[in-house]
């Protein structure tokens, strides 16, 4: 540890750091949106976080900040519901339930694969591979006395290839990013006033309500999104998003330390490929809810793509996608991961235990 505070980033002030880290963000975040980058307000301080991480920086972003983060993400995407989108979802709950549970059980699938052709235990890759908010898998694992560094990495690493996967799917499907914004009505004061209260009522659940799943982002998408049902307009400006995403995406970028590279590097490439084969499952399963739901094939995906709620949320913003329906699934898959994922990955470790003794099967 002490090797890493002692050269690169980590030999300068901590205030230079910061501002490194903040002012970088913001540059190549604003590149990129002017390049049309789909979700460029998260990719770009994703990739400088990350960039910074492996000099040695030794700054991070603390929980209140990405809570709001999270919370921001809630209301933008609270803004653009549309209720009739959603009603038409809600009407094929069978649908919806059963992709979700597909995916749970591809994820549990390709942790074991994983372990297979990686050494790694198998708990601890059916972990990293559970679809959740990353902070609450590794969280669970840690609990359960699982090597919780080696799921922090795996976790980390899917998402990070989840949202480049998404943000270049996006670019091919669907071509330049839509501005934030497009088509809703413009932010003014009363409605920076909704976002902020609600905000501070996300994190404040967050923090005393731990046992309310994802709490800083779904508070206030259920709240914002029954007052926009009522007429009220939650616009946020713009560097109020920017600044949400710039928490988001430097949160998970800082997180891909040198330490941990190390903690995984034998087993980097084994992942990756597990990665790659989840998103490719998870493609096809999308393109198969494009057929049955009767959405675009781009929304399919992100509704069934295994990501965190709040960067596929910008990333359908971003691409123009219907945020209603990827929404809906999203979310139900999220407490299902809380409310199932945990047994089911049990009773697949059991199944796979049972399966691989001699004389079995």
């Amino acid at each position: 540890m002490s090797a890493v505070h002692s050269s690169g980033l980590g030999r300068w002030p901590q205030a230079v750091q910061w501002l490194l880290l903040l002012g970088g963000g913001i540059v190549l975040a604003r590149g990129m949106e002017l390049a049309h980058v789909p979700a460029a307000l998260l990719l770009g301080p994703l990739i400088w976080g990350a960039a910074l991480a492996m000099r040695g920086t030794t700054v991070r972003i603390g929980r209140l900040p990405h809570l709001f983060g999270q919370a921001i993400a809630g209301t933008l995407i609270a803004n653009n519901l549309d209720p009739q989108v959603l009603t038409q979802t809600l009407d094929l709950w069978p649908v919806v339930m059963l992709f979700v549970v597909l995916t749970l059980v591809l994820a549990c699938a390709v942790g074991l694969g994983a372990a297979k052709v990686s050494g790694l235990d198998r708990e601890v890759t059916v972990w990293g591979f559970l679809p959740g908010m990353a902070g609450t898998m590794i969280a669970l694992a840690h609990e359960r006395g699982i090597d919780s560094r080696m799921v922090a990495f795996i976790q980390i690493l899917r998402l990070l290839m989840v949202i480049g996967a998404m943000v270049t799917v996006g670019a091919v499907l669907v071509g330049p990013a839509v501005p934030h914004g497009a088509g809703a009505s413009p932010p003014d004061l009363a409605s920076t006033l909704w976002v902020l209260a609600l905000c501070a009522l996300g994190v404040a659940v967050a923090r005393l309500l731990p046992m309310v799943p994802a709490g800083a982002s779904l508070v206030p998408l259920f709240i914002g999104g029954a007052l926009c049902v009522n007429g009220v307009n939650l616009a946020s400006p713009h560097w109020l998003i920017a600044f949400g995403y710039l928490m988001l995406g430097a949160q998970v970028g800082l997180r891909f330390t040198p330490e941990m590279i190390r903690t995984g590097a034998r087993a980097l490439p084994m992942l990756v490929l597990a990665v790659v084969a989840l998103l490719l499952l998870c493609g096809a399963t999308g393109a198969l809810l494009s057929v049955v739901a009767g959405v675009d094939l781009m929304s399919a995906m992100l509704a069934t793509v295994p990501g965190s709620i709040d960067s596929i949320a910008l990333i359908a913003l971003s691409t123009g996608s219907d945020i209603s329906f990827i929404m809906t699934l999203q979310t139900v898959r999220l407490f299902a991961v809380v409310l199932l994922g945990p047994p089911l990955a049990r009773w697949i470790l059991h199944l796979a235990q049972r399966m691989s003794r001699p004389g079995t099967g």
